[in-house]
């Protein structure tokens, strides 16, 4: 049902000149409410997104129009909780943006070539590491990806400084910049704070459950 709405909204939103403007959003969400047949409204979420506010803006005229609100729009308006926090973890991120991009580095050095991953994987065999998961890069726009480096990498710490040790070109390649104690102390913190937070996105970003009673009060 999630997905059939989204895909009506998008194609409602395609049809109309400027899509990407405020007021053109309110059209396509008041065309898809014509179309679903809903007649009163309690509650639209959007993000924090400045053209929200007016697509908002417009869907209150509309809807005010018809008497079409339930508690007087007191709950129109909700913000996005998911963005909310994506916001707040962003931020936290820059206090610690020289160890994240440290650490970035060298998974990306080891994965840019089959030999060196090839390497990396017999330094944690000598480390006895168990851990089955395979080094991942993460995408710069979605700090839940971050948190999933982090957490991999942390795990392979040994087999990271083994490496060091085993490959003439580490250094070289990375101009000295491989990951002090202190980025790993950072790394470590770090994973613990966003764990909270990831587990709570994807609570929050569930489409075959109801989210609003995990946030709503």
């Amino acid at each position: 049902m999630a997905r059939d709405c989204l895909a009506l909204y998008e194609s409602e939103k395609k049809n109309l000149k400027d899509s990407h403007k405020g007021e053109a959003i309110g059209q396509a969400v008041e065309s898809c409410l014509i179309q679903w047949g809903i007649e009163k409204v309690c509650t639209i979420t959007v993000d924090n997104d400045s053209s929200n506010d007016t697509a908002v803006a417009y869907l209150k005229k509309k809807i005010s129009k018809r008497n079409g609100f339930i508690l007087d729009c007191e709950f129109f308006h909700m913000r996005c909780c998911a963005h909310i926090l994506n916001l707040i973890v962003k931020d936290g991120m820059t206090e610690v943006t020289n160890s994240i991009s440290t650490i970035h580095r060298v998974v990306r050095y080891i994965r840019s070539s089959r030999s060196r991953a090839q390497r990396f994987k017999s330094c944690v065999e000598k480390e006895r590491i168990t851990c089955k998961s395979s080094l991942c890069l993460d995408v710069p726009t979605r700090w839940n990806s971050t948190y999933l480096i982090l957490e991999i990498a942390l795990k392979f710490r040994k087999a990271f400084e083994r490496f060091e040790e085993e490959d003439a070109l580490f250094l070289t390649e990375l101009k000295e910049e491989s990951p002090y104690d202190v980025d790993w102390d950072n790394a470590r913190v770090l994973t613990q704070f966003l764990k909270t937070f990831y587990e709570a996105t994807l609570r929050l970003s569930g489409s075959l459950y109801v989210t609003s009673n995990s946030y709503f009060h």
